[in-house]
């Protein structure tokens, strides 16, 4: 009996590490936006051509940490979905589409809210960097090609709807 004790706590340990392990693994890799309901929700408007345009629904990457996992191993996104990197201060920054499956656009947006850049159709998982060509304070990813679709383009305005004014989130 003595000699089995030790086996059913490596048995005991070795459960437990597989549970933590793959719930912790979980959390780390989001799916889709869902996984990132704890997020702050906002609300971009996106002037094209002066007319009022599009309007988006976003998670706000604020803090070190949000910015960091950004869209990483997000496999699907609506098409009326995007996030929003904020960066205090403006200044010039560098993205990369590391662990990304989707393609992206990659809007550019200094303090005023004027488009400065767009990198269109990003290559999926890439490490390269794309520059925002200039300070800004932030940067909106939407799926890949819809800054074509609807004619985004440098000099168009986009305003952020506060969160506290949006409809019960």
């Amino acid at each position: 009996m003595i000699i089995r004790k030790p086996y059913f706590y490596i048995f005991v340990i070795t459960l437990y590490s597989s549970l933590f392990y793959s719930s912790s693994v979980t959390s780390l890799n989001p799916k889709s936006m869902d996984d990132l309901k704890h997020w702050k929700k906002g609300s971009v408007k996106i002037q094209v051509d002066g007319n009022e345009g599009l309007e988006l629904k976003v998670l706000i990457a604020g803090s070190n940490k949000e910015r960091r996992q950004g869209l990483m191993h997000i496999e699907f996104m609506e098409e009326d979905q995007g996030m929003l990197f904020i960066f205090k201060p403006a200044r010039k920054v560098s993205m990369w589409m590391r662990n990304t499956p989707l393609t992206l656009d990659m809007i550019f947006i200094d303090r005023d809210g004027k488009i400065i850049n767009i990198a269109k159709n990003t290559t999926p998982y890439s490490t390269k960097g794309i520059s925002s060509g200039g300070p800004i304070s932030w940067v909106l990813e939407v799926n890949g090609g819809l800054s074509e679709r609807i004619n985004i383009k440098t000099g168009d305005l986009v305003s952020l709807k506060p969160i506290e004014d949006l409809d019960g989130e």
